[in-house]
């Protein structure tokens, strides 16, 4: 089945095999009974596949991961209860003391405060470098390297990757390649088909697109994440929720409906912003102005929700802009039905010193918006409007 047949189908049976629901029960349970105690030894020894205790897993949660795998023409996934839960798992479990992360410079400030700030603790060393340069990653590739990290498009500022390249690079020194798809899900990207190893994904965002649950998803192949899931994600308690699971499961059923809509939103506002006079640049990878517009077009479906862009004013001038938005909100998070403005300096990358902002190209005055599904025109007007208070 296609993407967004498997979207609405995959993993219903499993979820109710009994009634034949067409929406996928929610299992509020905490534990499952065994028929025998010999059934029960070979659960928790793994050569039975039945329900042991929620924490490892419920079937409305497996249902879900069943659909993001089919979805991502994955062996198998594994959600978690947010998305830097997902990055936790999948670098912790791959890094120990003495072993060292080449990642991106430029990625979500969740994520770098993680790797630049709480791995060295754990005696990891980390180098964190500018991906588009492939020759300045392999200088960085030692014995002790066991992870590249990266994401594309980059957060805030639209950075893309040539995510053949760096994943060709991983296999070649035999490094696992770790990728946070979270601004462009399938249809978008396809990551897997790039030779990435392992995709890391906030749900919140995209997949589920509402604005009213927290998860996250590592997918991959079955050889990589058993062993990521039995010998730590059901010891480090990064369980979801069933009521969130089944949240993202009905949110995955417009998925392919939504992003081809955002998308399309995002690049006219972006070339009404382009001409902007209070504007000095816009990011993003459909505006025939960027950077990498030709790897665009090779490794992306769809350009994406999300664009960003500078103002003239820098760091007031920022504030002032998202404080005078009306129709569209001013909070993080983004991939949503309602589009959401936020200004990185003062929010998502504040975790960031000024100097790690400006080492990154963080600039003072950037703006982030991700466009929802509203009527593009009306987004306009309120960003006319907004940027006439500056």
């Amino acid at each position: 089945m296609r993407l967004s047949t498997n979207a609405i189908h995959k993993g219903l049976h499993f979820a109710d095999p009994t009634y034949g629901s067409v929406a996928p029960p929610i299992y509020p349970t905490a534990t499952f009974v065994f028929p025998t105690a010999k059934e029960g030894a070979l659960r928790f020894a793994g050569k039975s596949k039945g329900m042991i205790y929620s924490r490892f897993t419920n079937p409305t949660v497996s249902a879900l991961e069943m659909k993001l795998a089919a979805m991502e023409e994955a062996e198998m996934c594994i959600v978690t209860s947010s998305g830097m839960s997902a990055i936790t798992l999948a670098l912790l479990h791959n890094l120990k003391a003495g072993d060292s992360i080449v990642s991106h410079k430029v990625i979500y400030g969740g994520a770098y405060e993680l790797i630049a700030n709480i791995l060295p603790r754990y005696g990891i060393k980390v180098h964190l470098i500018d991906f588009k340069n492939i020759q300045e990653i392999e200088k960085h590739i030692d014995k002790t390297t066991k992870v590249l990290y990266f994401e594309s498009p980059s957060n805030p500022l639209l950075e893309v990757l040539d995510i053949k390249k760096i994943t060709a690079l991983a296999k070649k020194h035999h490094i696992l390649s770790v990728f946070d798809n979270t601004f462009a899900p399938p249809p978008a990207q396809e990551p897997l088909k790039l030779g990435v190893d392992i995709i890391v994904y906030s749900l919140t965002k995209y997949h589920n697109g509402h604005s009213d649950i927290i998860g996250g998803a590592v997918v991959g192949s079955t050889k990589l994440l058993q062993l990521m899931y039995c010998h730590s994600f059901i010891f480090f308690g990064l369980t979801m929720s069933p009521f969130t699971a089944y949240l993202v499961s009905r949110g995955l059923a417009t998925l392919n409906l939504r992003l081809p809509h955002q998308s399309a939103s995002a690049l006219t506002i972006a070339k009404f912003l382009e001409k902007h006079p209070k504007i000095a640049r816009v990011y993003y990878p459909g505006l025939a102005s960027h950077p990498q517009r030709a790897l665009v077009r090779k490794q992306m479906n769809y350009n994406g929700g999300i664009l960003a862009f500078e103002l003239k004013g820098g760091y007031k001038a920022g504030e002032k802009m998202v404080n005078n938005v009306k129709l569209i909100h001013l909070a993080v998070s983004l991939g949503a039905v309602e589009s959401l403005i936020e200004h990185p300096a003062s929010m998502t990358h504040s975790e960031l010193s000024p100097e790690q902002r400006k080492q990154s190209n963080i600039g003072e005055g950037l703006i982030r918006l991700s466009v929802g599904i509203e009527d593009v025109k009306d987004l306009i007007e309120d960003l006319t409007q907004a940027l006439k208070k500056i």
